[in-house]
C-alpha cells in the first residue's frame, strides 16, 4: 500500500480569526513599573501582552512588555522568570497592586 495521492482536507474559503493563549503565572512586584512573573513558557523580549492579576475579590488587567526571560529551576523543574515592564506605568488611583502579599496569581495572555 502506498501513500495517499489525494488531499484529505481542503479549505475552500480560508478562515480568519484570532486566538488568545492564557498561561497561569505567579507575579511579584518590583518597584512602581516593573513586575516579575514565573511561567512554564519562556517570554520573547519586546513582546507586549495582557496581564490579569487576581487577588481575593478583585481583578486588574494591564498591558506589559517582556524585558527579560530566563530559565530557573523550581521544585526540580524548569520554569521561566519573566521581567515585565508595565506599558502604561503604574496608576495608583485605579487599583493598586497588593503590597502585603509577596506574590499574586495571574493570567498572562499572548498578543492577539
Amino acid at each position: 500500500m502506498g501513500r495517499r495521492s489525494q488531499p484529505r482536507f481542503s479549505v475552500v474559503n480560508p478562515w480568519e480569526g484570532t486566538m488568545r493563549v492564557l498561561r497561569d503565572v505567579v507575579v511579584d512586584r518590583n518597584g512602581d513599573t516593573e513586575l516579575y512573573a514565573v511561567s512554564v513558557a519562556p517570554g520573547v523580549v519586546g513582546e507586549e501582552m495582557s496581564l490579569e492579576l487576581i487577588t481575593g475579590v478583585s481583578r486588574r488587567s494591564m498591558r506589559v512588555r517582556v524585558v527579560d526571560s530566563r530559565p530557573v529551576i523550581i521544585s526540580g523543574g524548569v520554569q521561566h522568570r519573566l521581567q515585565l515592564a508595565m506599558v502604561d506605568g503604574f496608576q495608583a488611583a485605579s487599583a493598586p497592586l497588593p503590597s502585603a502579599t509577596p506574590a499574586v496569581p495571574g493570567n498572562l495572555a499572548e498578543p492577539v
